[in-house]
């Protein structure tokens, strides 16, 4: 990780649920979840 300051904040809310996607796959197949716990490969940043 390298440290970055985004001109759009909505880049900096991209980046830490990108971070706590890839945190919570990752704990997700530690712990051997079926299915991956449900988690999608990739996150999906598009707003609902």
């Amino acid at each position: 990780m390298e440290r970055w300051s985004p001109k759009d904040p909505e880049e900096l809310k991209d980046a830490y649920a990108t971070m706590a996607h890839s945190f919570a796959l990752a704990l997700a197949k530690e712990l051997r979840c079926e299915n991956d716990g449900g988690l999608e490969p990739r996150p999906a940043l598009d707003p609902v």
